[in-house]
């Protein structure tokens, strides 16, 4: 009972992680009025409390907590790239008329140092993340016999 209270805490607190890791992506949804992106977040992390609850033991919560960190900060360079998508489109849409090629020229500078530097960090703690998490889902003890003469 107590393995399971402490399993889920933890399932939530990748959760928490993830659904941060995944926030930019999840701004670039955000439109005036709604509350999409904040529902995915709470079932981003329902989702990974229930698979720390399932999870047979502790370390293997952690492994699988590790794992769903890892992929997040594997998808960061896509989600730094939706929002800088939508971060280049509303600069130039709110350009005056003569000035939308600078902006769009400095738009996409800025699009391309975004989407560089979150794919720096993300490969970086995605694969530090992902082999931690392999790591102690899949490992564990195994018996090893020793046969002497």
């Amino acid at each position: 009972m107590i393995s399971a209270i402490f399993r889920t805490i933890f399932g939530a607190v990748f959760g928490v992680i993830c659904a941060l890791v995944l926030s930019p992506a999840l701004a670039a949804f955000q439109t005036e009025g709604s509350s999409a992106p904040a529902i995915v977040m709470l079932i981003i992390v329902a989702g990974v409390a229930a698979l720390g609850f399932f999870a047979p033991t502790i370390r293997r919560a952690l492994g699988r907590g590790f794992l769903l960190l890892g992929i997040s900060f594997f998808a960061l360079p896509v989600s730094t790239l939706l929002l800088s998508g939508r971060a280049a489109s509303e600069v130039v849409s709110a350009s005056a008329q003569g000035d939308q090629a600078a902006a769009a020229i400095g738009a996409g500078l800025g699009a391309a140092l975004m989407t560089g530097a979150g794919t720096f960090f993300g490969v970086i703690f995605g694969i530090i993340f992902t082999i931690l998490g392999l790591v102690l889902a899949l490992g564990g003890r195994r018996e090893v016999i020793v046969v002497q003469k």
